[in-house]
């Protein structure tokens, strides 16, 4: 069981981040009932985290300093002496200072955590690209002793499993983008296996002749039978991907000169050279720009 909590948006990862609970963690009553003791503790996480200060939660000394300006108007109001009403003032002082001193602490709080998150982000980077060069040996080394690397991977020939499909046998080498995640969910376009043929050609035949710096050129190569790799011209466009600006500028296509969404296949793509992956910001439906 992996648990969901409020803010999971269809482009987010459906299987990092999010708390998993086992079958052997719920297989007898003990079990279950820690289980359940961690659900709720999950549960009562995620509502305080959602909390926003000054909003949901009252600092006590904004309530304080408001029962004080009410304690000075009635003051005013009931004609009490200068030597009353300088009292509360200093009071409403001492109030405000605390405030600011409440203000002060929490940014301090803020700023500590976008450390820890920065810091949690760099290492996780790291670990990514780590994890990257990692299948790239794994691979080579498959290759050394003559095997195919995904001879035995198995072609979906439905969209509903292409973008599980796609996390799983081609990680490190060819990424889905949220654009194209959401373009692979139930699209017009009906051969999927054609368009997993060509994540494979991208996460081999392209992958490698950008990590090897071949001399040959990658423009209007053909991939299979009818469809090609080519550049995007002034088809291309940018996406946003992890906090940068990236230009999509590859694209493959199949031939026939169609727009019929159910037989036009458009995969566009970029190669990001941090990861050494291919990433794929728009597919399978050809994008409407004003160039086409």
């Amino acid at each position: 069981m992996r648990i969901y909590l409020p803010g999971f948006t269809e482009d987010a990862n459906p299987f990092g981040g999010h708390e998993l609970i086992l079958p052997n963690q719920i297989s007898n009553p003990d079990a279950a009932s820690k289980a359940l003791t961690r659900l709720r503790w999950i549960a009562a996480n995620a509502s305080v985290r959602r909390l926003v200060l000054g909003k949901d939660i009252v600092p006590f000394a904004s309530l304080r300093l408001r029962t004080l300006e009410k304690k000075q108007l009635e003051l005013r109001e009931s004609g009490a002496t200068e030597r009353e009403q300088l009292d509360a003032t200093r009071e409403a002082l001492k109030t405000l200072e605390l405030q600011v001193q409440e203000a002060e602490r929490f940014q301090q709080q803020f700023s500590d955590l976008h450390d820890a998150a920065e810091e949690r982000a760099e290492i996780a980077e790291t670990q990514l690209n780590a994890a990257g060069f990692r299948i790239q040996q794994l691979l080579e080394q498959i290759k050394d002793l003559g095997r195919a690397p995904d001879a035995n991977i198995e072609i979906p020939t439905k969209w509903d499993s292409f973008e599980d499909w796609c996390d799983t046998n081609l990680a490190g080498r060819v990424t889905l983008s949220p654009q194209a995640r959401r373009g692979v969910r139930n699209p017009e376009f009906e051969d999927t296996a054609l368009a997993a043929r060509c994540l494979l050609w991208l996460a081999n035949e392209f992958r490698s002749e950008k990590l090897h710096e071949s001399e040959g050129s990658l423009r209007d190569r053909t991939i299979e039978q009818g469809v090609i790799n080519a550049h995007c011209g002034s088809d291309s466009f940018e996406i946003d991907w992890q906090g940068k600006l990236c230009d999509v500028n590859w694209h493959i296509k199949n031939g026939g000169n169609t727009r019929d969404p159910a037989r036009c296949l458009r995969i566009y793509y970029f190669w990001d050279e941090q990861s050494q992956q291919a990433v794929i910001g728009s597919m399978p439906a050809h994008r409407r720009t004003d160039a086409s």
